[in-house]
């Protein structure tokens, strides 16, 4: 690969004496044509032999070089990828040197596929910590929801008058509330198993977690009931078990059949015919069908339920094992899986328990 980067290369070459002459102008480059920046940086300076400098003030890294004879420099600063060039160069001869930056770009891409599988298989990753962003769509939803079941409904409004402008028709919408407050209590907890799930992820570290020979892989692919299993003993605590038969119930009753087309498990959302009766439904007098779920799948009564009870979860996790990583997961900062943190995560997590 430092073979075929010195034949993309060659024109790019290390800095002399004479390149910090001179007036520069400075160019943006795009994050679209360049959302990795890293990746120059390991073309020019480990494909290349380009010296780097950096960090420095509002500055990550930064390589000063030459493109034939033409000095330039490229930095990422804090708002972003910036070209330095001399001032008054040619725009073709700019668009040059910013397809070599991409090539070089390409050039690492080509040599880091193999070491990314490597690393990602040996669990030597930090994982992006979206906790904010699945907390605030959780919150979100649910305020909205709130809200929504509150909300008088629209007052009816009149279809069709007589010849004398009199009316004699009317439409209204008595469950528009109750409808709406669904359709947001069901995004609600839709949001909440995506930031569990996500959480249950991001505490690993504060555990006795050993994510190498594809581990953590594995663990990120199961399912959220999987996840708690592993991470909770839900045979020895009772009240981990407690909070894990609510979730599946919430699971079960409201977000599959939501997030699956409308259907149960198992044909249970089904109804059966008999003949000379009719239709049935398959559970029978467990159906527990109120009239509101022919309005909407979450009534108001189940939202407020479910809020009280995805409460009890978050207090639980508040209070428990992994209460260290649940606080540190809410900071918003990443999560890396090396011996450094997660040695760090463990010991924070024995002290909270002595």
């Amino acid at each position: 690969m430092r073979r075929r980067a010195a034949h993309a290369l060659a024109d790019v070459r290390p800095a002399d004496d004479t390149t910090s002459g001179g007036e520069w102008e400075q160019h943006r480059l795009s994050p679209t044509d360049f959302p990795v920046p890293e990746l120059i940086l390991f073309g020019l300076r480990n494909l290349r032999d380009l010296e780097s400098w950096g960090p420095g003030e509002k500055l990550r890294w930064g390589i000063t070089a030459t493109f034939g004879d033409i000095p330039f420099s490229v930095s990422l600063e804090k708002f972003g990828l910036r070209l330095y060039v001399p001032k008054g160069l040619a725009a073709d001869v700019r668009d040059e040197l910013v397809r070599r930056l991409q090539a070089a770009v390409k050039l690492s891409e080509a040599y880091l596929q193999d070491l990314a599988r490597q690393q990602i298989d040996a669990g030597n990753v930090t994982i992006e910590n979206q906790y904010r962003h699945f907390e605030g769509a959780y919150r979100f939803f649910r305020e909205k929801a709130g809200v929504a079941y509150e909300t008088a409904p629209p007052k009816p409004k009149i279809t069709r008058r007589d010849k004398d402008g009199r009316p004699m028709g009317w439409s209204s919408e008595p469950w528009k509330p109750q409808i709406e407050g669904g359709y947001l209590a069901g995004a609600m907890v839709d949001a909440y198993f995506s930031r569990l799930e996500h959480l249950l992820v991001l505490v690993l570290p504060f555990l006795d977690f050993e994510p190498s020979v594809g581990a953590l892989v594995r663990f990120v692919g199961l399912t959220w009931d999987e996840k708690w299993r592993k991470v909770f003993d839900v045979a020895g605590d009772n009240t981990a078990k407690l909070r894990y038969d609510q979730l599946r119930h919430i699971k079960e009753t409201v977000r599959n059949p939501l997030s699956h087309g409308g259907f149960a498990k198992k044909g249970t959302s089904f109804f059966f015919h008999v003949d000379k009766i009719g239709a049935l439904p398959a559970l029978l007098t467990k159906h527990g069908r109120s009239f509101e779920l022919f309005i909407t799948r979450v009534p108001h009564g189940t939202y407020q339920e479910l809020c009280s009870q995805l409460d009890d979860v978050d207090a639980f996790l508040a209070a428990s094992t992994v209460a260290p990583g649940v606080q540190y997961a809410q900071t918003g900062l990443d999560v890396a899986f090396s011996a450094d943190f997660s040695g760090r995560g463990r010991r924070k997590r024995s002290s909270l328990a002595t």
